[in-house]
């Protein structure tokens, strides 16, 4: 089977009727270096490079699983589309998770403890309550009555003061 080349479409089908597990080795090699192609004009750091080689064959295989000739297109422009879409939105996320760690260091006070064996970065908010609050929900889990009878408040101001917490997370995020 190997020595004779096959085309996208009898690969195809010998993957979604037969489960040929020879012909899914074959498309993975022969979409590899398209994957890498890809990785390289979307990330910038080597490092990650083998987890966005897991992802984009991840698109494979669900281009794959949901490829359909009746729509007229062929297999490679379909993957590439996944693939293109999946790494946006990768590219995307990454973008916020930096832009959020830089608004992150500007609107809060990063504060160091560390303890005997470990050391820790730890948000610190302008207000005590929200700070007390974020401390004992987020990073101790808890619960909205515990965290009233510890800090002798009702529910409602514990609620209110996850609100406000959850919302200038959120537009670190954003």
């Amino acid at each position: 089977m190997a020595r004779k080349r096959y085309n996208d479409y009898e690969l195809l089908y010998m993957v979604k009727e037969n489960h040929c597990s020879i012909a899914l080795d074959i498309l993975l090699k022969k979409y590899q270096n398209f994957i890498y192609k890809k990785i390289h004009s979307f990330f910038f750091y080597e490092k990650y490079y083998d987890d966005y080689f897991q992802e984009g064959v991840i698109c494979l295989l669900k281009a794959i699983n949901s490829f359909e000739e009746k729509y007229n297109k062929t297999f490679m422009r379909y993957f590439e589309v996944i693939l293109i879409r999946h790494y946006s939105c990768l590219h995307q996320k990454n973008k916020r998770e930096w832009h959020g760690l830089q608004a992150l260091k500007d609107d809060f006070v990063i504060g160091e403890e560390t303890s005997n064996s470990y050391h820790y970065e730890k948000i610190k908010f302008k207000s005590k309550l929200e700070q007390d609050v974020y401390e004992l929900y987020y990073l101790k889990n808890k619960t909205i009555t515990k965290i009233a009878e510890i800090l002798t408040l009702n529910s409602k101001q514990v609620y209110n003061a996850i609100y406000r917490i959850k919302r200038k997370l959120k537009k670190i995020e954003l």
